[in-house]
């Protein structure tokens, strides 16, 4: 048992001990007999007495007060004498004169003793009614051993802490041992399965935790793929920039082609890399361009702009549309670069003529921005997966136009990044259809 289990277990002891010696020593000194001068008793239980012997009294007369001491209920009579007025107990018991002298005085107080009355029966006599201070333990009912019920107190008590400090500290030992788990290296630790169908914040902690390790798994799964990913795009650039040294060492005569060789794998590495740390930023939450107002229509307009001159090169044109101006609260660059990626993953699929529509249209609640193409589209079982890192689908690349898979990765963080979502689909007469939504709460229109 951890430490917790024993404060816990010591604390509830205590204070179910210290409330059980409290309510058994009132309780002691409640119905304890009395030890003063008097020869009669004057508890809670002698008034009880008492007072149904008076009742049998006065409605039955001498034989209902005796027929209620024939039946009493439990093996010990009460001793109520009952004091005729010859100074005699209706059932022939022994009364001391002293003691029948102090119950009469007693009849005169102020105010009365329940213990002790005089009552009228049916018949019009009148009789004294008291117990006797000797006769305590025929008083009712029957007195049990005190230190038996302290005991059994004392033994519920700690049965009930001991129970309660383990169900409070089993979930946290659970939790502790699940932490070690995971910090060992073993992300499919799950604790919730082990609390039970407790209904408490004990069971949220232990699924707050589950979330935890669920996160940590799918982000070190990721980062091990992206290691994967990234050695692998590496390697093919640097693997030719040494093929061009080794071919101009051996062929100086090729030593132009060899640079040139180099220089556009250079430029290539360059790219891929500026990709990365771009990817690596979103992903990190951390982005070093300040907020700003910015306007996205004129922010679309330069890429399309851009994007066109390559367009017209194979006959195609990129037309953008705007029903409203839009001002955007976000970062310059990283939405510069969602956007780019996005037309540009368009152009590069798109059919050899066909246009590419670029739009901005507000909604109720948000502001989309759709970029549509005529190209081939996509499979629908690899829509959601061409958001991940590297990924690229087979049989799409073209020559001369060989990507790495992050553009639509970059897209997707970076419009996440300003709140917005993004999405893919097939268009119904071919083709594919962008859609970047923002919440009106980053932007304002006019």
């Amino acid at each position: 048992m951890g430490k917790l289990f024993w404060k816990i277990f010591l604390g509830f002891s205590l204070t179910l001990l210290v409330t059980v010696a409290g309510v058994g020593g009132a309780i002691y000194l409640n119905e304890r007999n009395p030890s003063g001068e008097e020869g009669f008793l004057r508890d809670r239980r002698a008034d009880f007495v008492v007072g149904i012997t008076a009742n049998a009294l006065q409605y039955g007369g001498e034989a209902g007060a005796k027929a209620l001491f024939d039946n009493w209920p439990g093996h010990k009579v009460p001793t109520v004498l009952v004091i005729g007025q010859d100074h005699e107990d209706i059932l022939n018991r022994t009364v001391r004169p002293e003691t029948l002298q102090q119950a009469i005085h007693a009849l005169d107080q102020t105010p009365p003793i329940p213990s002790v009355r005089r009552v009228q029966a049916s018949d019009g006599k009148q009789y004294i009614l008291f117990i006797p201070a000797d006769s305590a333990d025929s008083a009712g009912p029957p007195r049990y051993n005190l230190q038996l019920q302290i005991f059994i107190a004392l033994l519920a008590s700690l049965l009930f802490s001991a129970g309660f400090a383990l169900y409070l500290s089993r979930p946290i030992k659970l939790l502790r041992q699940a932490s070690r788990r995971l910090a060992e290296g073993d992300l499919s630790t799950r604790v919730s399965p082990d609390l039970g169908n407790r209904n408490d914040e004990l069971i949220e902690l232990g699924e707050d935790f589950d979330y935890m390790a669920t996160r940590l798994q799918t982000l070190l799964d990721a980062q091990r793929l992206l290691l994967h990913d990234v050695s692998h795009e590496l390697r093919s650039p640097v693997a030719r920039m040494r093929l061009a040294v080794g071919l101009a060492q051996q062929q100086p005569d090729k030593l132009a082609s060899a640079l040139s060789r180099i220089e556009r794998e250079t430029e290539r590495l360059d790219e891929l890399l500026g990709q990365m740390l771009t990817l690596s930023r979103l992903e990190s939450g951390i982005s070093s361009e300040s907020s700003e107002k910015l306007n996205l229509n004129d922010l679309l307009a330069t890429i399309v702009q851009d994007a066109n001159f390559e367009a017209q090169a194979v006959g195609s044109n990129i037309a953008f549309h705007a029903s409203n101006e839009v001002i955007l609260h976000g970062h310059y660059e990283l939405l510069r670069r969602a956007f780019e990626n996005i037309i540009r993953n368009a152009l590069k699929y798109n059919q050899a003529g066909e246009p590419i529509e670029v739009s901005i249209r507000q909604e109720h609640h948000s502001v989309t921005v759709e970029v549509r193409d005529h190209g081939p589209g996509l499979p629908e079982t690899e829509i959601e997966s061409v958001f991940q890192p590297f990924y690229r689908v087979r049989g799409t690349d073209k020559a001369g136009h060989i990507g790495y898979g992050l553009g639509l990765a970059i897209a997707k963080r970076a419009i996440e990044h300003h709140q917005g979502s993004i999405s893919l689909s097939n268009c119904d007469d071919g083709g594919l259809c962008v859609r970047c939504i923002f919440p009106l709460s980053i932007t304002t229109s006019s």
